[in-house]
């Protein structure tokens, strides 16, 4: 056995080419949800892990870490322009949690599950024999929209114009807390945006490792390039805060946990400056094109005109 240290997208890419497909898997690993053929229907399907340690601190209340741990699947189906019909939940908890501190998390898993239609309907729970961290999986199952086709990763063209919802970057503050606990899943933005452009939104995902890494990941989808322009990115007051605002552009790039959407949207499409029942803002920030050589990075971004190595800005799961 190689002595290779982990590479989370060496293991995501062993995945895809190694899990087989079968007729009624529509969609398999690879985009935010899977989508299978069901009962005369269609169903989709997702499920994201909360650590302690890698996305919250132990300071965290429970009710902080329940609602995050429900939301981050949200913004999934959000991604896919789907609308969340139930969530399964399973808690491997450490062995100094209290009674109250149990029943506080599961009560915030389940009230945040149903305020999005998407009731808790099961799950399992179990205590570490060790001192372990607290980890909870989150599974959500999803439907698509009347008449709208779920949108994928992979749908987008040479040419398309690349936006991003809200503002970028600042969302882990110092001490743990930040919009990371606080945002609001973008489905009503996702829904607007499907039935506003139809066959004209290519592709779609959420900004869960930072728009450098979810943006590669994105165009690598397409086997095209992502180009960002620096200056056009928008920033959270967080983010100037924490960074700058001569460095906002790298924290917008890099810092994660945004729960935003990244979309790409035909050429020569005029887009309004919000969407959405909240007005929400979004930003064309730059464009997709065909990979130059086989070997080209699969997202450059330009700062100042000039080309700047942004390859390692992001969360990285193996750090």
């Amino acid at each position: 056995m190689s002595g290779e240290s982990f590479q989370e997208d060496a293991l995501l890419a062993h995945i895809h080419a190694t899990v087989p497909g079968a007729a009624h898997v529509l969609v398999g690993p690879g985009d935010d949800m899977a989508l299978i053929r069901f009962g005369g229907g269609e169903l989709l399907a997702a499920k994201d892990l909360l650590v302690e340690g890698r996305h919250f601190l132990p300071s965290a209340s429970m009710a902080q870490i329940g609602r995050k741990a429900v939301t981050r699947n949200i913004s999934d189906v959000a991604a896919m322009a789907a609308r969340p019909v139930a969530i399964l939940a399973a808690c491997v908890l450490p062995r100094s949690i209290t009674q109250a501190q149990a029943q506080e998390l599961v009560d915030a898993i389940s009230q945040t599950a149903a305020h999005f239609g998407a009731p808790l309907i099961g799950g399992d729970t179990c205590v570490h024999v060790g001192n372990g961290p607290l980890t909870i999986s989150v599974t959500v199952l999803a439907q698509p929209l009347d008449g709208v086709k779920p949108i994928l990763r992979g749908g987008a063209q040479a040419g398309d114009q690349l936006f991003v919802t809200g503002a970028l970057g600042g969302s882990l503050a110092k001490d743990g807390g930040g919009h990371h606990f606080t945002f609001m899943p973008r489905l009503a933005e996702s829904h607007a945006l499907a039935k506003l452009l139809g066959t004209n939104l290519h592709a779609m995902m959420d900004l869960s490792d930072g728009l450098a890494r979810d943006g590669a990941r994105f165009a690598q989808a397409s086997a095209l390039q992502a180009v960002i322009i620096a200056e056009q990115l928008p920033s959270t007051t967080a983010c100037v805060k924490a960074h700058t605002q001569a460095n906002a552009w790298q924290g917008a790039l890099g810092d994660g946990e945004d729960y935003e959407l990244l979309f790409a949207v035909a050429a020569g499409v005029q887009m309004p400056a919000t969407i959405g029942p909240n007005n929400t803002p979004i930003t064309r920030i730059g464009w997709l094109q065909a990979l130059p050589t086989s070997a080209a990075q699969a997202l450059i971004c330009f700062h100042n005109q000039h080309v700047v190595d942004v390859s390692q800005l992001g969360l990285w799961h193996n750090a």
